[in-house]
Parts: structure tokens; C-alpha cells; sequence
């Protein structure tokens, strides 16, 4: 039997110079991928036009270059992805498992666990600002090359969270799941502070009939 091969990413965000942390990231998924015969892809994750720095995603791109580390194939720039994630986005709330919310961040309680207060319908007088994902009460078990096994509940960490948010923006939840499935990613190695991130995209693949990848957490510095 054949083994799929190793397809690993970096995917930065263009808000400022490579730093330590984020060359980690690099360093690892390079490595993961091209130790197992794999490729290694780079994707800007610039959906954010409010934290961009002008100039970084060339910088970054840049020192990539200069330290060895070249991308089997094209950037992939999220910017030019919207049209995938407005479809992801209406798949899910032709299936009923997004909606609609007309919440602010103050409308929250002080636990900042969302209590689904717009899942049945938004109340009268109030007009929607965002998208959220229906998540139940499941917990999310995977297992982390380093970090183990992880059990999350992301009912309890977040509750049902936001996908597109009231600005218009792609949440960033939303937008790595699609762009993981469109470009096959197998293996996914990122900071540990990005942990609690997994259980809730896990939710977002499953809800939108994706593979879930190897995940890879080695510690943040």
C-alpha cells in the first residue's frame, strides 16, 4: 500500500518581520515535510488588511529565500481566496449549521464563551453582523506529535464562534480550514499558542466534509 505524501505548509501573517517564533514554525515544517520526502507550500495569510505592514509579506518571503527554505510551487495569498470562503460560508448556513448573529463583543458574559444567543433566530429590532458555527457539546480528541494526546471541548472554549466577522472579513478559523483542504495539506506544524486553535478547525472540517491533518505544536516561543 502506497503512503500519501507529506504536503506541509507555513502559512505567516503579513503584520510584521519574520520573527523567532514564526522561523520555528518555518524551521519545523520544512523539516517535517522534506524528511519525509514531502513538498512544503507558503501561503500569506493576509486577510486582515487592518494589522497588515505594507512591504512584510515580500520580507518575509525574502529571508524564507535567503535561508534555504524555496516553496514547491506558487504562493498561495488569501487575499485572493475570498470567493472560496463566502462559499464555504453559505454551504454552511444552507446546512444549518451556521447562522446568522447579531452579538457584539459586549454583549459576550465576562467568560467570553458565546451562549448561543442567536441560534434560533435573531430577535426582533436587531439587524446580523456576523456568522458563527453551531458547535455542540462534543469534545474534539486528536493526537499532537509533541503535544499528545489533546482533548478540547470547544463548546467550552469558545462556544459557537465566529466565522466571518461584522466587519466583512474571513474569520481566520475559517480561512485556513478551506485553504488547508484546497491545497492538501497532510501535515500541519505551528506554535503551541495556535493549540487551542485545532479543536475548533477540526469542527470546521468536519462540518464541511474535510480531512483533518497531522498537527504538529512544538512550544512557542
Amino acid at each position: 500500500m502506497t503512503q500519501a505524501p507529506v504536503i506541509g505548509r507555513f502559512a505567516p501573517s503579513p503584520t510584521g518581520d519574520l520573527h523567532f517564533g514564526s522561523l520555528v514554525s518555518a524551521v519545523g515544517s520544512y523539516l517535517e515535510a522534506k524528511c519525509a520526502g514531502g513538498v512544503w507550500l507558503l501561503r500569506v495569510e493576509d486577510i486582515d488588511p487592518p494589522r497588515e505592514v505594507a512591504g512584510s509579506s515580500e520580507r518575509i518571503i525574502n529571508d524564507l529565500h535567503r535561508l534555504g527554505m524555496t516553496p514547491d510551487g506558487a504562493v498561495l495569498y488569501q487575499s485572493s481566496r475570498y470567493d472560496a470562503y463566502q462559499h464555504a460560508i453559505n454551504t454552511l448556513l444552507a446546512s444549518g449549521l451556521a447562522y446568522p448573529c447579531a452579538c457584539s463583543r459586549k454583549d459576550l458574559p465576562e467568560s467570553g464563551i458565546y451562549p448561543g444567543t442567536c441560534r434560533n433566530g435573531i430577535a426582533p429590532g436587531k439587524e446580523p453582523r456576523s456568522v458563527r458555527l453551531h458547535v455542540t457539546g462534543d469534545s474534539c480528541e486528536f493526537t499532537d506529535k509533541i503535544q499528545g494526546l489533546v482533548n478540547d471541548s470547544p463548546a467550552g472554549i469558545s462556544g459557537d464562534f465566529i466565522i466571518q466577522r461584522a466587519d466583512g472579513l474571513y474569520a481566520y478559523q475559517l480561512a485556513v480550514v478551506v485553504d488547508d483542504a484546497f491545497q492538501g495539506v497532510t501535515q500541519v506544524v505551528r506554535g503551541a499558542d495556535l493549540l487551542d486553535s485545532t479543536s475548533r478547525q477540526i469542527c470546521l472540517q468536519k462540518a464541511l466534509g474535510y480531512k483533518t491533518p497531522d498537527y504538529v505544536h512544538p512550544v512557542s516561543y
